[in-house]
């Protein structure tokens, strides 16, 4: 079963987030595209924000705008939150090292100029890289600087920032006393400043932790403790989530009736803004849900609804997912010549993935060599202003010297003559 626990582990608890519940994306992007200066920064916050969960490729959309339009304008801020959106993109995107090393960079400049809000989220940006490579103490070091920068934030009104990162590296360390009790913590504040969406977030994790323990009882209350907040919101995904969630808990129990109800329910609201991958996500869980009731015919209904809609919306990953699963289905019913077939069918997509893998990792390494380039040129331009500065500072001095020896000189000269 595909589990889509609503997990927002990088910007979550930003100031930004009350803005995404009353959100207009529409007029974001239009500002991002025309507006001024800070009018185009401030938009590429909001709008990376919100592409969080919603769509990832659209957060390299938002990243690359950005960064190009600061380049092509010589305009040093949108050239630095265009990295750190992409760092946070290439992190997301499973080039983790690469993301790390890129939010890094932007650490010393940050720090010059004493940007709290920033430091904190560039900090979170790399915890959660360091989380997915599985480095417990990395994240750790990495959480707490971020909640040390939010600290000293004048900016943050309830210091909430840093917490979930902090929570998930307890959880990579194998304490999950002291994750709950961080999640916990959060949830205290964040109740305060009304963040529903993160509130969401967070309930889902702690739901997701006592599923994976086998405490269902306790998952279901959490979840449904999500669901509440993510209909405050005026977003779909978290909303799709949290039902999704909702299902596989209530199926682990083995209350069959509410499990498909709410995948239906899921599938519905995904159907409703045409969210297309989570849309075949929903069509491949109900496929699941019969195969598990061993009602197969069923099963191959759903699991070929989930992949003629990845093959027609061209998810390769998706469409495998499908071909795999009606090949374990037409196994089970003793049909091995169409079980063959659709592994056949699989792995010939699996070659498909490579190559479409192969260009996109192309495409994101050509990017990357890009934002390098603009390092190094700013490097030199650096470089050469500090020689410039030098020499303009020897020159300076020599003609000072000169100027108080020509003085010296001429006043001597005037005491000859007088004597």
């Amino acid at each position: 079963m595909k589990i889509s626990t609503a997990i927002i582990l990088f910007a979550v608890c930003t100031h930004f987030w009350s803005f995404t519940q009353s959100y207009d994306s529409k007029k974001q992007w239009d500002l991002l595209n025309n507006g001024g200066e800070n009018e185009r920064i401030d938009a590429a916050k909001k709008l990376s924000i919100y592409y969080q969960s919603e769509s990832l490729d659209s957060l390299r959309i938002v990243g690359e705008t950005l960064f190009f339009f600061g380049i092509d304008n010589h305009y040093q801020p949108a050239i630095e939150f265009g990295k750190i959106t992409l760092a946070e993109f290439y992190v997301m995107n499973g080039r983790i090292n690469d993301g790390i090393v890129m939010a890094k960079a932007t650490l010393p400049r940050l720090q010059e100029r004493g940007d709290m809000t920033l430091l904190t989220d560039v900090c979170k940006i790399i915890a959660s890289g360091y989380r997915k490579l599985d480095d417990g103490n990395s994240s750790m070091l990495w959480a707490q600087k971020a909640i040390t920068y939010n600290k000293d934030n004048p900016e943050s009104k309830d210091k909430t920032e840093g917490l979930i990162s902090l929570a998930e590296a307890y959880l990579l360390q194998h304490k999950e006393k002291l994750a709950i009790e961080t999640y916990e913590n959060y949830i205290s504040k964040a109740s305060k400043s009304k963040d529903y969406r993160g509130l969401s977030s967070a309930y889902a994790r702690l739901g997701d932790i006592y599923r994976i323990s086998e405490k269902f009882s306790l998952a279901e209350k959490f979840f449904k403790l999500s669901y509440q907040m993510a209909r405050k919101t005026n977003l779909t995904s978290p909303k799709a989530h949290a039902l999704n969630n909702l299902a596989i808990v209530y199926f682990e129990k083995g209350d069959t009736t509410n499990a498909r109800l709410h995948f239906q329910k899921a599938l519905t609201l995904r159907e409703s803004v045409n969210d297309v991958k989570s849309v075949s996500e929903s069509l491949y869980n109900m496929g699941d849900y019969h195969f598990y009731i061993e009602q197969y015919s069923k099963a191959l209904y759903w699991y070929q609804r989930s992949t003629d809609l990845a093959k027609k919306n061209g998810l390769l990953k998706e469409e495998k997912d499908g071909l795999l699963a009606m090949a374990q289905v037409y196994k089970e019913m003793k049909q091995f010549d169409e079980s063959t077939r659709h592994l056949e069918k699989a792995l010939a997509i699996s070659s498909d993935l490579k190559l479409q893998q192969s260009a996109d990792d192309e495409d994101l390494t050509n990017l990357q060599h890009e934002i390098w380039r603009t390092d190094f040129e700013e490097y030199k331009t650096a470089e050469i202003r500090k020689e410039t500065s030098f020499w303009n500072d020897v020159l300076l001095i020599v003609a000072a010297a000169l100027a108080i020896t020509v003085v010296l000189l001429f006043i001597r000269l005037n005491k000859t003559k007088t004597t």
